[in-house]
């Protein structure tokens, strides 16, 4: 994803990894996340920006759904749609807004029917990112402001049920890893929560400047981590009591990376203001 001060500049560009040949993807302008979902109707490309939510098929080539941005443009804050997870057992897939809500759509059988926005239980800010953490059977959301929520699936609406408020400072991402969630917080530091208690487990400085993106090979327990400090770092997470060590660091280029995306021998980085694909083996 590359987006630009410019408007309509922005791309979606998708890479075969197996012919190493690349491609302009769907149109996009000032996209906030890009996401692969595995539905039980195959993978999906959930695109999310200023305009709303787009749903690609796997290729890129086929817009299955479009939830556009209903509030008009204007007014003190930006209004966007932000990151995507997939809950399983209803098929939906729960997105992130500026209001600080979730937004599901029903993807049951490949059809896609948008259902009831579902608000916090208290004031927060702009959701950063979403994840579904399969042993709590509860969506995950981070928000600008450093709160951690929890959201249990009750049919059609997501009660938000639990409120961690001011877990970290300016959150990047979380992810599910096993009975932990992950909490990457932009500054440089990795948090290890209890996904049932939300209770701390560790807390570890793991880059020296901003974190920019993190993704989790679940199978092997290891999170995958990129900053501006040009290094990529995998950490090995101990699956009980939640002790990381570092598995792998390597500088990548001499500039900032900006997103990792894991593959079978190893892991492919993006870095501002460049074209290439950089490919990490570990």
């Amino acid at each position: 994803m590359h987006n630009s001060l410019n408007a309509g500049s922005g791309k979606l560009l998708l890479h075969a990894l197996a012919s190493e040949q690349s491609r302009d993807g769907p149109e996009v302008t000032q996209a906030t996340s890009i996401r692969f979902l595995e539905t039980s109707s195959g993978p999906l490309l959930c695109v999310t920006s200023t305009f709303g939510t787009q749903i690609y098929n796997e290729d890129g080539t086929a817009l299955m759904f479009f939830l556009p941005m209903t509030e008009p443009a204007g007014g003190d804050s930006l209004k966007f749609h932000q990151a995507a997870c997939f809950v399983p057992s209803l098929e939906h897939i729960v997105v992130g807004t500026w209001k600080g809500t979730l937004y599901p759509i029903s993807a049951a059988g490949g059809q896609f029917v948008p259902v009831t926005e579902s608000a916090p239980s208290s004031p927060t800010a702009e959701v950063a990112d979403v994840c579904f953490c399969e042993l709590a059977q509860a969506v995950v959301s981070v928000h600008n402001n450093g709160d951690l929520r929890m959201w249990t699936p009750q049919s059609d609406i997501y009660v938000n049920t639990d409120v961690v408020p001011n877990m970290c400072q300016a959150p990047v991402r979380v992810v599910c890893l096993g009975q932990h969630l992950i909490v990457c917080d932009g500054p440089g530091v990795l948090l290890i929560l209890d996904a049932i208690s939300r209770e701390l487990k560790v807390e570890v400085t793991a880059h020296a400047r901003w974190i920019s993106a993190v993704t989790v090979r679940e199978e092997m327990g290891h999170i995958v981590t990129v900053g501006e400090d040009t290094c990529l770092n995998v950490w090995a997470v101990e699956p009980t009591a939640g002790i990381i060590s570092l598995h792998h660091s390597c500088v990548v280029t001499d500039k900032l990376l900006t997103g990792v995306a894991l593959h079978g021998s190893g892991a492919s980085v993006t870095a501002y203001d460049s074209d290439q694909l950089y490919h990490v083996h570990f």
